[in-house]
């Protein structure tokens, strides 16, 4: 018995070394590192500047009048007004502009305000008191408090997706980290949508912190910001843990990080029939045939993964079946021994 026993040890320690083939031997590749471009920031020329003039007064809007000198005309006053950043009526210090456009004043009665700036009201209110004798001289402002429209809607990859007040001069980056700031898949160019323009306004944020001033572009109210998802990549077949990759923006994932982000190959994968499948601008598939055993000993170049690659890692037939048999083996063995001990 003990001889059976020692012939399925030796039997197993076979199968064993056929499993542990001899590793090439290491080679040097000396081309260039597979890199991602450097994008530099971007936004269009014409996005730098807008007019903050051209705000109105709308219905639901909460204004604040000061008259120097007058307090009777100054809206020292609290109104309340449910907006969309509050869930339940404010409390402000201001007057509510009605439904139909007007405000009630002292001394000057119903005025209409919607559809004039701020500065077009003030002018108004000034030349009302001046004809209406009611002021020599008046000294009228009148500025923004609340509205329940007047927001920019953030959408997409960020912590908070929100409408985000606007008042007076906003910028793309004050709306991004007042939601929070991006989450971990969100891609850095941003599209914001504008009313009244047919064409969006595409924002690159680029790889370089100190550019962002270039791209920091001033909102409008009613603008809509949106922050898409990174691409990513996916691995299947022979690895430890088929997986989709989210693609960092400013590191490339190569075919080798993406294997090692998946657990391993199997000892069961061909490793010269890898394949990436990729889809071109025609949405027509091609196959880029890969040599594994080659890149991950130096000898070939590693690749850059685009988006929406799939890595696929096949089985070799001749491996399997060794492993399979080995395997046989080795629960064989183990019965032997533990039979005819």
């Amino acid at each position: 018995m003990a001889g059976m026993v020692s012939f399925e040890l030796r039997i197993l320690f076979l199968a064993a070394s056929v499993l542990g083939l001899c590793a090439p031997a290491l080679g040097q590749y000396t081309g260039a590192a597979p890199a991602s471009p450097q994008r530099a920031a971007s936004a269009p020329a014409s996005s730098m500047h807008v007019n903050y003039d051209d705000v109105k007064i709308a219905p639901g809007d909460v204004i604040s009048i000061s008259t120097y000198g007058v307090p009777e005309l100054t809206t020292n006053g609290q109104t309340s007004a449910g907006t969309i950043f509050n869930s339940s009526p404010a409390i402000l210090q201001g007057i509510k502009v009605g439904g139909t456009g007007e405000v009630v004043l002292p001394y000057l009665g119903t005025v209409k305000l919607a559809g004039m700036t701020v500065s077009e009201a003030a002018d108004y209110l000034k030349s009302a008191l001046k004809q209406g004798g009611f002021l020599t001289d008046p000294q009228v402002s009148v500025g923004f408090v609340d509205s329940p429209t007047r927001a920019i809607t953030v959408l997409g990859e960020v912590m908070k997706p929100a409408p985000v007040p606007a008042y007076g001069q906003i910028r793309l980056l004050d709306v991004i980290s007042a939601c929070g700031g991006f989450t971990p898949l969100a891609s850095h160019t941003i599209t914001v949508k504008r009313k009244g323009s047919a064409d969006a306004i595409t924002v690159d944020l680029g790889a370089d912190p100190t550019a962002a001033g270039s791209i920091d572009i001033p909102l409008l109210p009613g603008d809509t910001v949106l922050v898409s998802k990174v691409g990513s990549v996916f691995v299947l077949g022979q690895v430890k843990t088929p997986t989709a990759i989210p693609l960092a923006y400013n590191t490339p994932i190569t075919v080798l990080r993406a294997i090692a982000m998946a657990g391993g190959v199997n000892y069961g994968a061909g490793l010269s029939k890898a394949r990436i499948i990729r889809t071109n601008a025609d949405s027509q598939h091609v196959e880029i045939l890969l040599d594994l055993k080659k890149i991950m000993y130096g000898k070939q170049q590693d690749v850059a993964l685009r988006s929406d690659d799939v890595l696929f890692i096949p089985s070799n037939a001749f491996k399997a079946s060794i492993a399979a048999g080995g395997a046989a083996i080795a629960v064989q063995a183990f019965y032997a021994a533990t039979l005819y001990k």
